[in-house]
């Protein structure tokens, strides 16, 4: 009788989600419907997309810059020897396709920085963001973005035999930034940028010491969350971060409450699609937008985004250097004229920059660029302020790039409010 039994449930199995299916809440359609974006494809982003992929989530982006490393292969079941010195994203998401338990999986991969290259209204297509990061700046950078579009974010980290994962949704919770202390982002930035807040174009990562069964622990409990939030489940506790020791084998559920003054709780308004990409030159736009709000004069605000630069002066001798290009293309050694650098003479001390956080069409020197060679992003949700009423702002999506972008990913008519 048993034999017959168990006989009877293995011929039922024909589908490779029969059993999560018999969990009493589980809803595979809504598995397979939803978008996830995993930002980082290393040690903890191996786990977490092995895990979409072995749920069945149906639309995933992989972001990352780097190639894979030897020292990668004993903590990322997704790559091989064969893979050493190919890009993580793509070979990643040539892995979770492979693998993928959804008959219809769409899988794409960003390669660059996500900081700067890839727009808002990328992030704003996807139900869920996890970041599988191991620096503070560009984990930073993904809480403001998600806090933007009140999009869920869980956040995962390791060392040695410990890991944590934290959940948030602002503004029904804490963000990620609510948990750092303002210290802690101020070390990061004296590691990665120079007195005058540029950017130092080698930067020394500390590796941190870990291996693959805190990666594991970590990878499971968010990708686990993330199925929570799919389902809108009413056990997702936003606003706390999971920390296990494994030293000890104890458990933390900690609190992070909301901070009052955390500089990162800003959300858009109402987000307008538009017919336009990067590639729009910036009078032509403003002038598209003026029409729109019948003869109404806006301009771009880039504040707290990417400050554009005309120029600058040596910081040894003061002379002119020209840059004409977005803050964050221009390094900490760009301060320096070209015989100066010739000559080794690099003097420390600020230079005096000429920089904008507003685009104007009325300003000839810049309203002939593109918007790409301002600094705005593909995919990008555009800050627009009134030129005659302060308080008035608009948001509207560079909505045409967005199938450039998620290239092999249906772009979905979402926007939240």
């Amino acid at each position: 009788m048993g034999r017959a039994m168990i006989g009877e449930v293995r011929m039922g199995e024909e589908s490779m989600v029969d059993r999560q299916k018999l969990i009493p809440w589980w809803e595979q359609e809504v598995v397979n419907n939803s978008y996830v974006l995993v930002a980082g494809a290393g040690a903890i982003g191996n786990e977490v997309l092995k895990n979409l992929a072995l749920i069945g989530v149906g639309h995933i982006l992989i972001c990352d810059m780097d190639v894979i490393s030897t020292s990668n292969l004993s903590r990322t079941v997704l790559f091989t020897k064969d893979d050493v010195g190919k890009y993580k994203a793509k070979v990643a998401a040539e892995r979770v396709k492979e693998m993928s338990v959804c008959p219809d999986i769409e899988v794409d991969y960003f390669i660059g920085d996500i900081m700067h290259l890839l727009g808002n209204g990328v992030f704003g297509q996807f139900d869920v963001v996890l970041g599988c990061l191991d620096n503070l700046e560009t984990r930073a950078s993904l809480n403001k973005r998600c806090n933007l579009l009140q999009i869920p974010y869980i956040d995962g980290g390791i060392r040695e035999l410990t890991m944590s994962v934290s959940v948030h949704h602002y503004p029904k919770s804490s963000c990620w930034a609510c948990g750092i202390s303002n210290r802690q982002l101020s070390n990061e930035k004296m590691i990665r940028y120079s007195c005058d807040e540029k950017r130092k174009r080698f930067v020394e990562e500390k590796k941190a010491p870990t291996i693959q069964i805190s990666t594991a622990i970590a990878g499971a409990l968010a990708a686990q969350e993330a199925v929570k939030i799919l389902h809108k489940m009413d056990q997702v506790q936003y606003g706390r971060k999971y920390y296990f020791e494994g030293l000890t084998n104890s458990f933390e559920s900690i609190h992070i409450p909301k901070r009052a003054d955390c500089v990162c709780h800003h959300s858009y308004d109402k987000v307008t699609k538009t017919p336009w990409t990067n590639q729009a030159v910036l009078g032509e736009f403003l002038e598209w937008v003026k029409e729109q709000n019948r003869g109404e004069e806006f301009y771009i605000d880039i504040t707290g985004e990417h400050r554009f630069t005309f120029t600058g002066k040596c910081k040894t001798c003061g002379a002119v250097v020209d840059f004409w290009k977005p803050d964050y293309l221009i390094y900490a050694e760009d301060l320096y004229c070209s015989s100066c650098l010739a000559e080794k003479n690099l003097q420390p001390g600020l230079s005096n920059c000429e920089e904008i956080v507003e685009l104007h069409a009325s300003d000839k020197r810049i309203s002939g660029m593109t918007l790409e060679e301002l600094g705005i992003a593909k995919g990008h949700i555009v800050t627009l302020r009134s030129c005659t009423e302060d308080s008035k702002c608009l948001y509207y999506e560079l909505t045409a790039d967005l199938p450039a972008v998620m290239k092999s990913l249906t772009v979905r008519d979402v926007y939240r409010e």
